[in-house]
């Protein structure tokens, strides 16, 4: 299990000794967590004054531990400084975030891909494209989806049926916390199965009243794929809150956009109707895809009615 170095200490703590050991919550029901130390997992609970407020524990939060000598459970008595940490799903440390859609059925949404990679980067993760079900559409529009992507993020497509690029995807989470967002029904669960080699985690189907699918994860858990990644099952991790930001920042998180930053005539340049604009430029020579651009605008909008 990857944890911070200091996580090399544990070995020279005794309980014995009243010190605490160092973990990663990997698991939260009922107000109970599960804590992995690397070599065994600890069910217990935090202390009262971690149960509130800005001390909330989330999964993936490296804790330190006590161990009750009366029955061997555990007591957090800290969580560590996070790298992030989003509200929903609760969780916190994520390196990456595989945001996954179909090619068809459901047809992908752009608009809601675009909020989702840049709320994803704001929140200081890494983004990861995967596209499923890439047998449902012709080559011309498959190749059309992965160029947009491809000009901002990795991509990667996964074919459920035959398990075709689940090997590719391994190679980009490798070494990493990750977790999979997306629509219901476009084979989240297929995926997690093939890369953790589990069979019980429950897959969707899609409604033919709504073509929509079905979730079915109940509770964030973490499950380690190796020793060095680990991989969050999130409960309906379908949508990330757009954060408020200021009009000059929503081209940051727009990767395609954000490297032509200092080479408009105007620094404030935000790449709507100002002259000698770099961006609008590269759209128009197909550097910068136009549903990508396109989006930007969107949430600038937003953005706009955010700040009147």
């Amino acid at each position: 299990m990857h944890l911070p170095q200091e996580a090399h200490l544990i070995t020279l703590i005794t309980v014995e000794q009243g010190c605490n050991m160092l973990g990663r919550v990997v698991k939260g029901i009922g107000g109970f967590y599960y804590v992995d130390d690397g070599e065994r997992v600890y069910m217990g609970n935090a202390r009262k004054n971690l149960k509130r407020g800005k001390s909330i524990i989330y999964v993936g939060d490296i804790v330190e531990f006590e161990l009750r000598q009366e029955d061997g459970d555990c007591i957090i008595t800290k969580v560590r400084e996070r790298k992030n940490f989003l509200s929903r799903p609760p969780v916190s440390n994520l390196d990456k975030l595989v945001v996954v859609f179909a090619a068809a059925s459901p047809d992908p949404n752009r608009l809601i891909i675009d909020k989702f990679t840049a709320a994803t980067l704001y929140n200081n993760i890494e983004v990861i494209i995967c596209i499923t079900k890439p047998d449902l559409v012709d080559e011309s529009h498959l190749i059309e989806l992965v160029t947009t992507y491809q000009k901002a993020f990795p991509v990667v497509t996964v074919n459920g049926r035959n398990g075709n690029g689940i090997d590719e995807l391994y190679n980009l989470i490798k070494g990493s916390n990750v977790a999979l967002a997306g629509p219901s029904g476009v084979g989240k669960s297929t995926i997690m199965n093939s890369l953790t080699g589990r069979t019980d985690i429950e897959t969707g189907d899609i409604s033919s009243k709504t073509s929509r699918g079905r979730h079915t994860t109940r509770h964030v858990e973490i499950f380690n794929i190796d020793n060095d990644t680990h991989f969050y099952d999130t409960p309906g991790f379908t949508s990330l809150d757009m954060p408020k930001l200021d009009r000059h920042h929503v081209r940051e998180y727009f990767p395609e956009i954000a490297r032509y930053k200092g080479y408009c005539k105007y620094l404030d340049c935000i790449h709507v109707d100002e002259p000698d604009c770099a961006v609008k430029d590269a759209l128009a020579v197909g550097k910068i895809c136009k549903s990508r651009y396109e989006s930007y605008l969107s949430i600038l909008e937003e953005v706009k009615k955010w700040q009147r």
